[in-house]
């Protein structure tokens, strides 16, 4: 596969603008993917490539997440050993089923998760009221059920983990999203390191795009540190748009 100058430079701005989105509200594969697809690259190689990508990227903004201390460990981590058995299940059930059937369902969840967002979210000051075992029990069920479908099928995973921080948990904007990276980024890296032994990535696209999601995701999560409440929930909103639209698409066209 030989590859243009002018490719590599509109990888790296997308790639870059996807690991921006991702270390926000997640869901920056419905950029970097089809942008992958789009330059020709090995269908093959593409999840590979993506994880390498993505993985690396995130691993600088979720540095600069613990660093502030903005992380709550003795919740997050119920929610990340959760998220990694619920994504082997639900990778264990992705060959049986549709993705038809995934791309309907989405079409009605997405819309009733915006109507959510929309509502008003829970006072901070109520995350006082949650018992111990209610924040264990919610943390582990939604690491569980959404690690279920990042197994399973996958897009929009960081970005429904951010909306489940932030009502269930109760959760502050900053603090949600910088939660969510972190429980969405185990189970990423643990599939890079799978398509890495399974030699499926595609390194002369990769090793570029690195340095573009390096820098993407170092800004993204600049902003959430310093203006939170101004910059995560319109691009949750667009995240949530740019899905239902993958979605509408794949139902009509595939």
């Amino acid at each position: 596969m030989e590859i243009q100058l002018w490719q590599y430079l509109i990888v790296f701005l997308l790639i870059g603008f996807a690991g921006f989105i991702d270390s926000i509200a997640g869901g920056g594969g419905l950029i970097s993917v089809p942008t992958y697809l789009a330059m020709g690259m090995p269908a093959e190689l593409i999840l590979g490539t993506n994880k390498c990508v993505s993985s690396t990227g995130a691993t600088f903004a979720v540095f600069r997440y613990i660093r502030s201390r903005t992380i709550i460990w003795q919740t997050v981590i119920y929610a990340i050993v959760a998220a990694l058995v619920g994504s082997a299940i639900g990778a264990s059930f992705s060959t049986y089923l549709s993705k038809h059937l995934i791309f309907t369902l989405l079409l009605i969840v997405i819309p009733i998760l915006l109507y959510l967002q929309a509502r008003k979210m829970p006072a901070l000051s109520s995350r006082l009221e949650l018992t111990r075992r209610q924040i264990v029990s919610r943390a582990i069920l939604a690491g569980f059920f959404l690690g279920g479908y990042d197994g399973l099928f996958g897009p929009g995973t960081g970005t429904f983990l951010l909306l489940a921080f932030m009502m269930f948990l109760h959760m502050a904007t900053r603090e949600a999203s910088a939660n969510a990276r972190i429980v969405n980024y185990a189970s990423n890296v643990s599939a890079f390191i799978y398509f890495l032994i399974q030699g499926r990535i595609f390194w002369p696209v990769a090793v570029m795009a690195v340095f573009a999601s390096i820098l993407g995701n170092w800004l993204g999560s600049g902003l959430v540190l310093n203006n939170a409440d101004r910059v995560v929930v319109p691009v949750f909103r667009f995240v949530l748009s740019l899905l239902m639209l993958k979605c509408s698409y794949d139902l009509i066209f595939t």
